[in-house]
């Protein structure tokens, strides 16, 4: 053990044999958020506009994924970290490229992407976006479906999605 942690460890149980009985008993705990605010990320979905969104069906049921387009913009001064993008029409969502190897980094995409302040990033068919794994036919039946982006500090921000049907 490191002499820091003997020292502190030596300490805690000097303590306990010195306090008067009524002072050693277990004190009762409040619950407070474990997770401290992270500076320039408690707002984040201030910052960030979700724009040019839509879901979009495969061209023949069973073949392919649907495939979830969209446009984030970040007007802040704070760069921002998107942690997760997700929505019940979808079991599961993950990044693709169109014209790229597709790897665990690219699936893991939308779990870790950084928002530049003042910045753009368009998510289109020609490009990064998101595919739908495991779609849930009942949501997908809907002109519309939630999906939600959540951001490191804990914010989050909801959007109303149109599922756009396939042409042939």
């Amino acid at each position: 053990m490191k002499p820091r942690y003997q020292v502190i460890l030596a300490s805690a149980l000097l303590s306990l044999t010195v306090l008067p009985p009524a002072l050693s008993t277990p004190a009762h705990a409040e619950e407070r958020q474990t997770e401290q605010p992270v500076p320039g990320q408690t707002d984040a979905q201030k910052d960030i506009t979700i724009s040019d969104i839509s879901l979009h069906l495969p061209p023949t049921q069973g073949q392919g994924q649907p495939e979830l387009y969209f446009t984030l913009t970040n007007t802040g001064h704070s760069t921002h970290l998107l942690t997760g993008v997700a929505t019940p029409a979808c079991n599961r969502l993950i990044g693709y490229h169109t014209d790229q190897e597709n790897t665990p980094g690219t699936r893991h995409l939308f779990q870790h992407l950084a928002l530049p302040e003042t910045t753009t990033l368009v998510f289109a068919n020609a490009g990064y976006h998101i595919l739908c794994v495991g779609p849930v036919a009942q949501a997908l039946a809907r002109p519309t479906v939630q999906v939600t982006f959540q951001f490191l500090g804990g914010s989050s921000k909801s959007v109303s999605v149109p599922v756009v049907a396939a042409t042939p």
